[in-house]
């Protein structure tokens, strides 16, 4: 196969990174046609290569109505650029490799580690595999509990279509939904809410963590990874879900199962779901901030979720604990973070942070302010975006070109890595530091 020179010398970030754009592009190409529109007529392509970046980034932040735009031509699209943007485009090349009898070569495997966040490039082509397995039946098992509701409720044709749809968008934490109004039909409905959360939480886990999960009875062992992964994913839900219990109290209808599956639904959805049953303008400010941190700390790594991950907020906190207990080392499980791992975190965070403010510096210059809305109109959607959330308070369908370029920048970031697009962009010269020393001076921080 006619490989171009550019792309073989291409380091694996920045392959990752072409092939995510080509992805983006086909799609683009496919959702500008009027074969893919309701109406027969071609839709603008900055909207469609917006619509294009979302799905492949699984974001679910929309131009367009996708239930009232799109027909199921353009609906199928976008559904496998979903696909392909939560498995993964190396998914696909391991199981071409696999159906054609090769064994992928060392840059592939490099690829497979970066593109998973995988710590080894040993094992990664089996895990690949697993992973394919694990997502597909999950998506399975998903569209035929949905389907209970679904088919009754929309006849056989669109009920089939509708649960493996919605299967699939809540697993790839991409939040596209075909019901108009997200789920606000559902509100009242804890079966369909407990099993999107399920799906999302699903998705959001990561993949190391379900191989561990998956693994542990032949192993009896887990990694601190997982470990770590759980214990911020238990206490997150546990604590959303009593949170958003007490500032939904006045809402409350007598309804304990409906009030609590809305509540740890809502708990999830802002980690990377995107799916929403009520309105955010109408929500307290409380709310708002808790929904920001949530998607803030956003799935666990080498999951389909985005934000800073779970882990990385997990180290976070370990690291300040450890400052406050004038520790040097930092502690999890009887095992100590390397310096290096606690560094990069430092730079996740502060990275991450730098990006929102600068992005909605932007979009208070370029976007137009609704009456009665505030700058957390504009921040709540930069964090939906670079956080691959979708969840938002009005502003994507009425941004300007300079907007959405914006957004779409933040969707594609967010889900690369933030990590990925600074290794495919930095500099290609290697500086020996043990060759090169300069002296020390004290700063004054602090």
């Amino acid at each position: 196969m006619f490989v171009p020179r550019f792309v073989k010398n291409m380091k694996p970030p920045q392959l990752i990174i072409f092939v995510f754009l080509t992805v983006i592009l086909i799609g683009s190409i496919f959702l500008a046609l009027p074969i893919s529109d309701q109406n027969g007529q071609a839709t603008s392509y900055l909207d469609s290569l917006f619509m294009a970046v979302s799905a492949t980034c699984v974001t679910g932040l929309a131009v367009v109505n996708t239930a009232d735009h799109w027909n199921t031509f353009g609906q199928v699209v976008i559904l496998i650029m979903v696909e392909v943007g939560g498995l993964g485009f190396m998914s696909f090349l391991v199981l071409l490799l696999n159906m054609t009898g090769q064994h992928p070569s060392f840059k592939s495997k490099m690829m497979i580690r970066d593109a998973y966040s995988f710590t080894s490039i040993n094992g990664g082509v089996n895990l690949v595999k697993s992973v394919i397995k694990l997502s597909l039946m999950t998506q399975m098992i998903g569209a035929l509990l949905l389907s209970v509701d679904f088919i009754p409720r929309f006849g056989w044709a669109k009920g089939v279509w509708f649960s493996v749809f919605h299967a699939i968008s809540a697993h790839s934490n991409a939040g596209f939904d075909l019901f108009e109004t997200s789920l606000f039909q559902f509100k009242d409905n804890p079966y369909v809410l407990f099993v999107m959360s399920l799906l999302i939480l699903s998705g959001s886990f990561g993949f190391i963590v379900w191989f561990d999960l998956i693994n542990f009875r032949s192993i009896k062992k887990i990694t601190l990874h997982s470990r770590l992964a759980l214990t911020m994913t238990t206490a997150l839900v546990g604590s959303g879900t009593v949170l958003y219990s007490l500032l939904n109290l006045k809402s409350f209808d007598g309804h304990i199962l409906s009030y609590m599956a809305q509540n740890f639904f809502l708990s999830i959805t802002p980690r990377s779901g995107g799916f929403t049953f009520s309105n955010y303008n109408a929500t307290s400010y409380a709310s708002l901030v808790l929904t920001m941190i949530l998607m803030f700390i956003g799935g666990t790594s080498g999951s389909t979720a985005g934000g800073v991950k779970t882990t990385t907020f997990g180290i976070l906190i370990l690291n300040i604990k450890a400052i406050f207990a004038n520790r040097n080392s930092t502690i999890y499980h009887e095992r100590r973070i390397p310096r290096r791992i606690i560094s990069r975190v430092y730079e996740i965070v502060f990275i991450y942070i730098g990006i929102i403010f600068t992005s909605a510096f932007i979009l208070l210059i370029t976007e137009h302010l609704p009456k009665n809305n505030g700058i957390e109109y504009v921040f709540f959607e930069v964090i939906s975006a670079l956080a691959t959330v979708g969840l938002s308070l009005g502003l994507t369908p009425e941004l300007t070109a300079i907007g959405k370029v914006t957004i779409m920048i933040l969707m594609f970031i967010g889900r690369i890595g933030i990590m990925t697009v600074i290794y495919a962009v930095g500099s290609h010269a290697k500086i020996d530091e043990e060759l090169i020393q300069y002296p020390d001076e004290e700063i004054v921080v602090g």
